[in-house]
């Protein structure tokens, strides 16, 4: 059982099990990763008292306001800097304002999945109440894809921006985060080897869930969760559902290149 995982995978998983991020008393979300805001925006705004540009930065401008409102954008200019200065313009802040995240569109990106994964908590933590634990698992899993729903048509956009080599590792330890809270809302108080097998199996039928809403044109995307079903009825056995979690990042990248050139 011991040969399961890698030291890499098994150290990944220990940094989130270290820290019970689903606790209440301790849900304390990663702050948005970026140098300050406002070194950022007294930078920008110098470059444009320099030039012929008449809008600048407020002092008093909220970074993740513009995420949130960005939102509503995606459908239409995807995970961009576009959606960006649409979201600050809809505040009435200046398009420059896009300028506070140097990383552009996957900083958004990263941001909707830390917003999601706490929204999740929230929206579950008092509703697993009388449910056999694969009935939890399943609607800790609709409750997060039911998030990704509205963007679903330009998430293969997202899953490719998050596959890049500068950008993986971070997207991976968020899969690793939502899984575990995922189990921990379930109840999975494990301390073994089932700990690491039960998070790897579930982030590989998360995230082919995900890669399966990409293509689905099924009504309110039902195909999505037939096949999420499909994946879940062999709960019971989650620790042989995947030999290795290192196997499962290759799935995914797999995946992705076959979602994005097909």
């Amino acid at each position: 059982m011991e040969g399961l995982l890698s030291r890499s995978s098994k150290k990944m998983f220990r940094r989130i099990q270290t820290k019970n991020i689903i606790n209440p008393n301790l849900l304390n979300l990663r702050p948005h990763r970026s140098i300050s805001y406002s070194v950022i925006s007294k930078s920008i705004n110098s470059n444009i008292e320099n030039s012929d540009q008449k809008e600048t930065i407020p002092p008093n401008l909220i970074p993740s306001e513009i995420l949130r409102a960005s939102l509503p954008f995606v459908p239409r200019y995807g995970w961009s800097v576009e959606s960006l200065s649409h979201g600050a313009n809809s505040l009435g802040y200046p398009s420059v304002s896009h300028g506070l995240f140097p990383r552009g569109g996957i900083e958004l990106i990263e941001w909707f999945l830390e917003d999601s994964r706490r929204k999740m908590v929230n929206e579950l933590i008092d509703k697993m109440d009388g449910l056999k634990i694969h009935q939890k698992i399943r609607l800790a899993c609709v409750t997060r894809l039911n998030y990704t729903k509205p963007y679903a048509k330009k998430w293969s956009e997202a899953l490719a921006m998050m596959a890049q080599p500068n950008n993986a590792q971070i997207s991976v330890e968020h899969l690793a985060k939502l899984v575990d809270d995922m189990w921990y809302l379930a109840g999975d108080k494990s301390a073994d080897m089932n700990w690491y097998t039960k998070r790897g199996s579930l982030a590989v039928i998360y995230s082919s869930t995900e890669l399966y809403m990409t293509q689905d044109t099924s009504p309110d995307y039902a195909g999505t969760f037939q096949f999420l079903d499909r994946r879940l009825q062999d709960i019971a056995t989650f620790g042989r559902v995947v030999g290795e979690v290192d196997t499962f990042i290759g799935f995914v990248t797999k995946s992705l290149v076959g979602v994005l050139t097909s």
